[in-house]
């Protein structure tokens, strides 16, 4: 392929880059987050407009490499590649579960609910020294994260192809694209196997867990007890879980906060409008309670997004 063809499809590849965040750009009212060109690379830039800066330097940026046939990710010290275009996670999911801090090159994370991975990578990425385990029961998704992690060359990773639960054995699941899958009634759905966290310790994490990251649609109420008495009882455990869904007409931030409120030892709150998230701490996490403490709560984050809709004369 001679210059001018190279340049021609790069300068392609850029300009489908370029759509590709428009489409992430186009699902809000109000933005806080813009794309900017640093030589090859393209990073994303925020702004405090709603209340959200995380408290640690998240600067991520990608590029579509052709010699992995991915995209290349670096956030700090972090790199890692993904099959999925990353702007939605870097903007929605990722900057949202981190908002009270990042994990360590030692951490213990659990990855329930990891959809396409991307969240994960970054994870394992960071510890090197530690371990990432992922809890995926539905096939398409496990599929693409075992074939990420291939592509990545990362040892410190587990793949469980079951559901993080209140019970452990076989329960009813649904199929959906997007990341919809869910736990269901068995008689009109498929069955998965599913794993309680206390079961999931025993067996995958022996030496204790440092972070939760739970996007389980819906089915993070049913587990919630079980994540509060966990944390309560291991100080230096937090838990970021997504928390948009609704449950039997309820949202499910609402059902978590109820019942974390019954452990005097937690630090809660429900925050960032872009993708809903319930995070909570033990108060002996100093740092991270803290940080979850000062942090701009959902209410007040749609309260920013009114106002400069307003301004922009929406």
């Amino acid at each position: 392929m001679d210059s001018e063809l190279i340049h021609k499809f790069i300068g392609q590849i850029e300009k489908e880059t370029v759509e590709q965040f428009q489409e992430v750009e186009n699902l809000f009212c109000s933005r806080d987050f813009s794309l900017v060109k640093i030589g090859d690379w393209f990073s994303v830039k925020f702004s405090p407009t709603l209340g959200y800066l995380p408290i640690w330097k998240y600067n991520p940026m990608t590029r579509y490499s052709f010699q992995h046939k991915a995209w290349e990710c670096k956030i700090g010290k972090a790199r890692f590649l993904t099959s999925a275009c990353p702007f939605f996670e870097f903007v929605c999911e990722l900057r949202g579960y981190t908002l009270p801090g990042t994990i360590a090159a030692d951490s213990v994370v659990v990855d329930a609910g990891p959809w396409n991975g991307i969240s994960g990578m970054y994870f394992s990425a960071v510890a090197e020294k530690g371990k990432v385990i992922f809890f995926e029961p539905d096939k398409q998704s496990a599929d693409f994260i075992d074939s990420d992690i291939d592509k990545n060359g990362f040892t410190n990773c587990e793949l469980v192809r079951k559901a993080l639960y209140s019970k452990s054995g076989e329960v009813g699941f649904k199929h959906k694209s997007g990341g919809e899958s869910c736990i269901a009634n068995a008689t009109i759905a498929d069955t998965v196997q599913a794993i309680t966290l206390d079961d999931l310790v025993a067996e995958h994490a022996p030496s204790g867990v440092d972070f939760f990251k739970i996007d389980i649609e819906g089915a993070e109420v049913d587990i919630a007890d079980d994540i509060a008495r966990y944390i309560s009882e291991n100080p230096q455990s937090w838990a970021a879980i997504a928390s948009y869904h609704e449950v039997g007409g309820v949202r499910a931030s609402s059902l978590l906060e109820e019942r974390f409120a019954a452990y005097p030892y937690l630090v809660f709150k429900t925050a960032y409008p872009y993708h809903e998230t319930t995070f909570v701490a033990n108060v002996k996490n100093e740092a991270v309670a803290q940080n979850i403490k000062k942090m701009t709560s959902f209410a007040v984050g749609w309260k920013a997004i009114d106002k400069d809709v307003a301004r922009q004369g929406g």
